[in-house]
């Protein structure tokens, strides 16, 4: 399996000029005492403008993506973005009160698990500093290419991933310390900057060198992502396909994993901080009538315990299995995506026996136990939908996708969210709200060039 781990070894970040003094230390050492190294709670400008400097921000930088894509600074808040949309949608059910809100898709912004919104802008502001300093302080080399190119990448799939999650209108900063400027972002507007961020990445990456075919792999499935979400079927198979980033480029494997890693004592996988190593949530089963079955289907992409036990709360759960470890890596790309997305842009072009083969090779693939038995063709389009977009929930299930699939259900194929979305009495009392995309925490309302979502439509 062609496989690359981004390391998350930063601690959780505070102010800018803490963050590089923690990273600044933390590239002197070998990986195996990043863990344990103390670090200084200052350093000047004049130490971060330098090529260690440089160096030490790109390792913040990268530490922050991690915290933003599925992590949390060791039992801390915020929660990664995978759990943030996973408890929202249908993948995830709260057991530890105080967060019901987000679990019945009745969000307050003022309670947690609302404040995961803040490492949206802490990772995509650290990131745009990194770069600026790798081409600043750093000289020109394959090497600084390559991990300036790994940098734009993960700020594509930042991008694409708020768009997925969030509002229309969400404030992003410029990360211009001298002429500091926050723009009120849509989701199309999001999905744009995703894929100049992807094609800046390609620009600078190598088409040949080893090391920078894996990122550039990496970033032709983040850009067919956000081309599927605007509705741009021909082009996202056209990027994954061969030729896709040049002449004479391969087509993404279907083995391909691109993996972001987590620590043991500074960002942990938030799956395992918030559901194996205590029961705050559990793996969801029907929620809400319209969730799917994830834990009862017996479906072995799904890894979950069989019998259910208390939760913080009291409620009973199944207790996630996904991700068991403080250290377990989550996919954030791979060749499996790859392939669906071609497989839906033949079903959306009305080919149903190619998307149907598509679907049936992922499934002869699988190594994994019981084998995956081949699928039926369902025969109509609405029921082919379904089965798509079931196959991608338990493919994709707690990477970060499951939010954006729903919101594109209604948002390109029609459906209403009360046919999709966890629906009428909610578990714990009450009903489910009717939210389909979350807003920006609290906290935002302070800053004077941001005031409110403008839409919160799918």
């Amino acid at each position: 399996m062609t496989s690359i781990q981004t390391k998350a070894r930063t601690r959780r970040v505070g102010p800018w000029a803490w963050q590089v003094a923690a990273a600044l230390v933390l590239t002197a050492c070998d990986a195996s005492s990043l863990l344990d190294v103390n670090t200084p709670d200052q350093i000047t400008p004049a130490a971060a403008a330098s090529p260690a400097g440089a160096a030490a921000i790109r390792a913040a930088a990268i530490g922050n993506f991690a915290n933003f894509f599925a992590g949390d600074p060791s039992g801390g808040s915020p929660v990664g973005m995978n759990m943030y949309s996973g408890i929202f949608s249908d993948e995830i059910i709260s057991s530890r009160g105080g967060t019901e809100h987000l679990d019945q898709r009745a969000q307050n912004d003022n309670l947690f698990p609302s404040t995961s919104w803040n490492v949206v802008g802490t990772a995509s502001t650290q990131i745009i500093r990194a770069i600026k300093a790798l081409n600043t302080y750093v000289a020109a080399s394959a090497s600084r290419n390559m991990q300036v190119g790994e940098l734009y990448g993960k700020r594509g799939f930042l991008m694409a991933i708020t768009a997925e999650i969030f509002c229309n209108g969400v404030p992003i900063a410029n990360a211009d310390d001298a002429n500091p400027v926050t723009e009120t972002l849509n989701n199309v507007d999001l999905y744009t900057r995703s894929l100049a961020q992807f094609d800046s990445a390609l620009a600078v990456l190598s088409p040949t060198a080893a090391g920078d075919l894996t990122y550039r792999y990496m970033v032709r499935v983040g850009k067919a992502r956000a081309l599927m979400n605007l509705n741009k079927y021909p082009q996202a198979v056209a990027v994954l396909g061969a030729g896709g980033d040049g002449s004479g480029s391969a087509a993404i494997p279907s083995s391909f994993v691109f993996n972001v890693e987590y620590g043991t004592v500074s960002i942990v996988n938030t799956m395992y901080d918030w559901m194996v190593a205590t029961p705050n949530f559990g793996a969801a089963d029907k929620e809400g009538g319209n969730g799917l079955d994830f834990v009862t289907s017996g479906d072995p992409r799904v890894k979950a315990a069989k019998t259910t036990v208390a939760g913080q709360d009291g409620t009973r759960i199944f207790t996630s299995l996904m991700y068991p470890l403080p250290t377990s890596p989550v996919p954030l790309a791979t060749g499996t995506e790859a392939r669906l997305i071609e497989a839906e842009a033949l079903l959306a072009a009305g080919d149903g026996t190619g998307w149907l083969n598509g679907l049936n090779a992922l499934r002869a693939a699988f190594t994994g136990a019981p084998a995956l038995a081949p699928l039926a063709d369902p025969g109509n389009k609405d029921a082919r939908v379904d089965l798509m977009f079931r196959e991608r929930a338990f493919w994709l299930y707690m990477t970060a996708h499951r939010v954006g699939d729903l919101r594109r259900l209604s948002r390109q194929y029609g459906r209403t969210a009360a046919t999709i979305w966890p629906t009428g009495a909610y578990f714990k009392g009450g009903v489910y709200g009717t939210d389909v995309a979350l807003k920006p925490s609290q906290a935002e309302q302070n800053n004077g060039a941001w005031k409110a979502c403008t839409d919160r439509n799918p």
